[in-house]
């Protein structure tokens, strides 16, 4: 594994995004790493079943690589900006 890689998941750990930050070039304002170990980077807009995407977690990184800085968020927490030049606020879901 390249050591230089900030999350602990291999680089080709599949993650899910939406089709506003896949396609669109929306930032990505929330950052969910669940319970079960998936991760989730979307635009922090409303979405339907139809607007998922799945890519792998080196992708993410190549998309946005400011969140580097949330690779360390635990399982149950997610993360929110405002904007992106607002800090994360990191929450529990418990």
């Amino acid at each position: 594994m390249n050591s230089n890689f900030p999350f602990s998941d291999t680089p080709d750990t599949v993650c899910y995004t939406c089709c506003h930050v896949l396609n669109e070039h929306k930032p990505i304002l929330y950052v969910s790493h669940d319970e079960d170990g998936y991760w989730q980077f979307l635009c922090g807009g409303i979405h339907k079943e139809e607007d998922a995407k799945i890519v792998s977690l080196s992708a993410i990184l190549k998309i946005d690589d400011s969140i580097a800085a949330l690779a360390d968020l635990d399982y149950g927490e997610y993360a929110e900006a405002d904007d992106s030049d607002c800090d994360w606020i990191v929450h529990s879901k418990s």
